[in-house]
């Protein structure tokens, strides 16, 4: 059974080791030991004060476990960019006209600024290349129910960034045409400084006026909002929770940018409360769903089949303990994105 929980500090190997696989992009999870061990010791003292303590502040680590060993990692930023401006590249169209000459051309640019900033944000996303899609699903949507059970904590606009392209060597062609001409540092080196140092220096180094788009090399116009193959799982998903890509792309590598609207998230809009009842004997209409407890430091998710007669959860003892409830207790559930193999619709 796979069990979705808050990070602890004896996670540390584990989510390091995670680091290390996830390769450069994914700057929300750095290789760098002290970083992760401060990012889980910030997760700690996240879920265990009340909501309203240094509001926007927080951030929460959670992993996914499978039979007493953590796969997979992803996190949640109450407030993007708290400490610092969060920076994108806001993708817009200039019209150049000449009257005289009759001509009126749109023309696509990008401006550097922090819009995104204060909007809550999904981070630290990676799991197991050989985990099922259902327990990613988990492992991902288990954040939505956390924060639809917890929705003072956070607020109505949430952003996730995906990994652009890039290749095996970890040359980026859409830093290659702008980053590396004011940084003279390649794709890796950067991603590097950006999880380990303050982000001034993208304000400090970075060209402040528009980028012309058609002025840039085609690879890297080729890269503006795509999306990395290694991304296309948890892409998946977060299209089907409800995000779009946004008029905003990473300013390093060109990846897209997901904005939504937490109110319209599906697990957020289909979720429901409810009391449980833990029985060995599960009625027939039992199935397969996401499920979470209403809990916030002991806080659990997991993919559990229940059945709902007459407003009560009827859930297996297996079940019950993986959340952490018993009867009388409440839990969330919500439905699955995806089916599970060998069943049907």
């Amino acid at each position: 059974m796979y069990v979705v929980r808050p990070a602890r500090t004896a996670d540390l190997p584990a989510i390091e080791r995670m680091a290390v696989a996830s390769g450069i992009g994914v700057t929300s999870l750095p290789n760098n030991r002290e970083r992760l061990f401060e990012r889980i010791q910030h997760s700690l003292d996240a879920f265990e004060h009340e909501a309203d303590l240094d509001a926007g502040k927080e951030y929460y680590m959670f992993v996914l476990e499978a039979h007493g060993q953590v796969v997979g990692t992803a996190s949640i930023s109450a407030s993007a960019g708290f400490d610092e401006p969060f920076y994108s590249y806001r993708s817009e169209t200039f019209v150049h006209a000449s009257r005289t000459l009759k001509v009126n051309n749109k023309v696509h640019v990008l401006t550097m600024c922090h819009d995104l900033s204060g909007l809550v944000q999904l981070c630290g996303f990676y799991s197991d290349p050989d985990i099922d899609a259902l327990a990613s699903e988990l492992l991902s949507r288990a954040r939505f129910l956390f924060i639809a059970s917890q929705q003072q904590r956070f607020g109505r606009r949430v952003v996730a960034e995906m990994q652009g392209i890039h290749d095996e060597a970890g040359q980026a062609p859409f830093w290659d045409a702008i980053g590396r001409r004011f940084f003279d540092m390649d794709f890796v080196e950067v991603e590097q400084a950006f999880a380990s140092r303050s982000k001034t220096f993208i304000a400090e180094l970075m060209p402040a006026y528009p980028i012309y788009v058609p002025l840039l090399p085609d690879a890297a116009q080729q890269a503006v909002g795509q999306i990395h193959p290694d991304f296309e799982r948890p892409f998946g998903i977060l299209s089907r929770e409800g995000f779009e890509a946004d008029n905003y792309i990473d300013i390093f590598d060109g990846g897209a940018v997901l904005t939504a609207d937490v109110d319209r998230l599906y697990t957020v809009r289909t979720s429901r409360c409810y009391p449980v009842e833990v029985s060995a004997s599960l009625p027939a209409s039992a199935e397969l769903q996401l499920a979470g407890n209403e809990k916030v430091a002991d806080f659990a998710a997991t993919l559990l089949r229940a059945a709902v007669v007459d407003g009560v959860a009827i859930v297996n003892p297996d079940g019950a303990q993986a959340l952490g409830v018993a009867s009388g207790d409440t839990i969330r559930l919500a439905p699955l994105q995806i089916q599970p193999e060998g069943e049907q619709a």
